[in-house]
């Protein structure tokens, strides 16, 4: 029996033509496209922030609503709770689904810490931490929970170049040894797009274009947008 793959979206309505894509096991898809293109918008369906209609959206072969658990989200400003420590920020989503800080709990809080990089933060106070190190904690948070599928918004903007290394490697690690069964990350950044997406979807005008991560320094509608963002 064929497995169901992590995302399905079919004629999504953002504003142009209708999108549909799918993200295969183990895949990572970037979404690229100037401002007011509805990367944003479609970011807030993939997370369930928005209702679908017209269109559907479907994880793992379950509609999105019903599979919310399964979906982690990492917004492109963190939103970490700044007086809370690094510790308690990525223990939250466990405690919003009801479950106690028990021993094995707390393991699992610091197995996500030490999978993105800030364990050694974990008693420190959001407040105090740089931007690179808040989107690290960011990414581990989402991990937190069930979750299968990230939605990624601009996670690499604006930092050093060593973190932003330091963040790809991760990405490509999370769904490389399944720790994650697919990735959909927003960007403006066509360069990053190509270094670590299996596909890369395009939003432009009215129209959309799906390329291969390969593909894209030969695609004339990527071109022209690294021609309008550089």
């Amino acid at each position: 029996m064929k497995t169901a793959p992590p995302l399905s979206v079919q004629g999504l309505s953002i504003g142009g033509e209708p999108l549909s894509f799918q993200v295969q096991p183990g895949e990572i898809l970037a979404v690229l496209g100037d401002n007011g293109s509805g990367k944003s918008l479609l970011l807030a369906h993939l997370s369930g922030h928005l209702r679908v209609p017209p269109g559907s959206v479907q994880v793992a072969g379950r509609d999105l609503h019903l599979a919310l658990a399964e979906v982690g989200v990492v917004f492109q400003y963190p939103g970490l709770i700044r007086n809370m420590t690094v510790f308690e920020n990525i223990a939250l989503p466990f405690l919003v689904h009801g479950l106690d800080l028990d021993g094995e709990l707390q393991e699992k809080v610091r197995l996500r810490m030490r999978l993105v990089g800030c364990g050694h933060l974990e008693n420190e106070e959001v407040h105090q931490l740089s931007e690179g190190d808040k989107r690290c904690v960011s990414l581990a948070r989402a991990l937190s929970g069930q979750t299968r599928l990230l939605i990624a918004d601009e996670p690499v903007a604006a930092l050093a170049p060593a973190k932003k290394a330091l963040v790809e490697e991760l990405l490509v690690s999370l769904v490389r040894t399944g720790v994650l069964t697919g990735i959909v990350v927003a960007t403006q950044d066509l360069d990053f797009a190509r270094r670590i997406a299996t596909h890369i979807l395009l939003l432009h005008g009215t129209d959309h274009t799906l390329v291969r991560g390969e593909d894209a320094a030969q695609n004339e509608h990527c071109q022209a947008f690294t021609t309008r963002n550089h």
